[in-house]
């Protein structure tokens, strides 16, 4: 009687232990599949990792089960603590793996861009709306530029207004306040940018001026990434340093860093090429000499940027990546650090940052400062391209080369996600990632070259012909040799990585009573950014 009793009573405590083990097998091989389905989402787990992957669920099912289907009480106690651990270990996973794919689709997602126009009258005008303004006579900028035509005929339509063409910004800036502070009470319709640009320019003319209204245009993008295979095809990527901080989006700004990053995936290439800020070419929208970093500030910014430049060298670009300040400094940390080579000893004139002869150990903001110094160079901004192409080296090659990218990458995706943008897919960087990791022992060559050229004050486009800033006369041999060069990488005769010279510094310090001393604090690079 006594043993029935016990029997029945060890019945009815296995029941409930059994429907647990049940549900956690569920479980666990529902959080499987959810991992499984996010890795091939983001779909940058070489083959050879996905197999070993599904070996590994695999192998911890069959465990589980075993356990599960076991007499003795431990063993199924163990299966269960083996198979809530697990679950903890994927939920883990497939959050980094949600976060990749959010990250991805941040950089990617270009969205909906639009320029605003702005109708800018004198602070004491009578006019205060769009409507003050009908039958009047309104001044604007000559431009072949799809956005600015598209924003004249909606504010036709909105008052049926008079334009009048000049050549220029600061032509059409004067209109209203003169440089010696003379005002005149007219009509100006121009950019928003361009309307920053004349209150920097023109000392009190933000103070003097107001915008009465605005309008939105839509800035389709004109450039097309193209179908190729990232991991065989040659590339061209444009790169946009942009001088902001803030998230990329909320910025439309000059194009303070211009490269061209051209990728051999073949032969594990890279030729980083720096162009001047300065440069002075001709604009492609509207066919009048001005600075590339002022490109920047037209259309949707990137596009006029490229165009400019494609017009130029002839060289065609596949994607671009825009980047502003904040991202230098973020993703350096991300990874750790870099280590860069100085081929000078020098202390910033902006920052409190020194830098030794040889190779120094750079931070983030270390590296950003290092990368935007010029004032102390007898080189200024040639120098200053040769740094950021080392910055640029540094970080790829710790990239290429280390498990940084594993061990790393979401406080990468972390520091780059509102301050990078691209027009590449998020199917083409899954597949540069996955072909790196999936072959990590092969280094890359990084190579770099400049385009060069002299300076010289000439008119712009932007400021007014008639008003001398400093430019880049661009050395045209020096431009064809470059993409002479790109080509070569691009297109080598035997498929193995050209022999390219790094451009080497040839100048050297200013001397002492030429730098801005440390103790001066004032940012004399932002000073001298027009």
């Amino acid at each position: 009687m006594r043993e029935s009793a016990v029997h029945r009573n060890k019945k009815v405590s296995l029941k409930p232990r059994g429907k647990l083990m049940l549900i956690a097998e569920i479980a666990l091989i529902a959080t499987e599949l959810l991992m499984m389905g996010l890795v091939l989402l983001v779909g940058v787990l070489p083959a050879k990792y996905l197999a070993l992957l599904t070996g590994i669920f695999v192998l911890i099912d069959f465990v589980v089960l075993a356990m599960n289907a076991s007499p003795v009480s431990l063993k199924r106690i163990a299966g269960l603590i083996v198979s809530v651990a697990t679950m903890c270990v994927l939920v883990i996973g497939c959050w980094y793996m949600q976060s990749t794919y959010s990250a991805f689709a941040k950089i990617t997602d270009i969205g909906t861009q639009y320029d605003e126009y702005d109708v800018i009258v004198l602070d004491s005008s009578s006019y205060q709306e769009v409507a003050d303004i009908k039958g009047k006579k309104v001044f604007i900028a000559k431009a072949n530029l799809k956005t600015y035509t598209e924003a004249q005929g909606k504010l036709q339509n909105e008052a049926e207004v008079e334009f009048k063409t000049k050549d220029d910004i600061m032509a059409v800036g004067e209109k209203l306040v003169e440089s010696d502070g003379t005002t005149h009470n007219e009509i100006a319709f121009i950019s928003d940018a361009n309307y920053d640009l004349l209150c920097e320019e023109i000392e009190g003319y933000s103070d003097a001026t107001k915008v009465i209204y605005t309008i939105k245009v839509e800035a389709r993008e004109d450039n097309e990434s193209g179908k190729l295979n990232v991991t065989q095809d040659p590339f061209n990527i444009y790169i946009s340093g942009l001088d902001s901080w803030g998230d990329i989006e909320e910025h439309k700004t000059r194009s303070d860093v211009n490269m061209i990053v051209t990728v051999n995936p073949k032969t594990r290439q890279v030729l980083l090429t720096s162009i001047p800020r300065d440069a002075y070419l001709q604009l492609h929208s509207f066919g009048q000499m001005d600075k590339l970093t002022h490109a920047g500030i037209y259309g949707n910014g990137i596009d006029e940027t490229m165009n400019t430049v494609h017009d130029w060298l002839g060289v065609d670009f596949n994607y671009y990546f825009r980047v502003n300040f904040g991202v230098v400094h973020r993703l350096v940390n991300a990874i750790g650090g870099i280590d860069v080579y100085s081929d000078y000893a020098f202390h910033t004139s902006i920052k409190d940052y020194s830098y030794k002869k040889g190779w120094n150990h750079l931070e983030g903001k270390e590296a950003l400062y290092f990368a935007r110094e010029r004032k102390t160079f007898v080189d200024m901004d040639h120098q200053r391209i040769k740094n950021q192409q080392k910055v640029v080296k540094a970080i790829i090659k710790k990239a290429t080369s280390s498990t940084v990218v594993l061990t790393s990458y979401t406080e990468i995706l972390d520091a780059i996600k509102h301050h990078m943008q691209t027009n590449m897919s998020q199917k083409d960087m899954s597949a540069i990632i996955k072909m790196q990791l999936g072959d990590m022992d092969t280094e890359w060559t990084i190579n770099s070259i400049s385009i060069k050229g002299t300076m010289d004050k000439q008119g712009t486009y932007s400021m007014g012909m008639g008003r001398p800033l400093d430019v880049c006369i661009m050395d045209e041999e020096s431009a064809e040799r470059a993409v002479d060069t790109i080509n070569a990488v691009m297109y080598p005769p035997d498929d193995q990585p050209v022999d390219i010279k790094d451009d080497k510094s040839e100048n050297g310090l200013k001397d002492s009573s030429q730098q801005i001393k440390p103790e001066q604090k004032i940012d004399a690079e932002e000073q001298n950014n027009q």
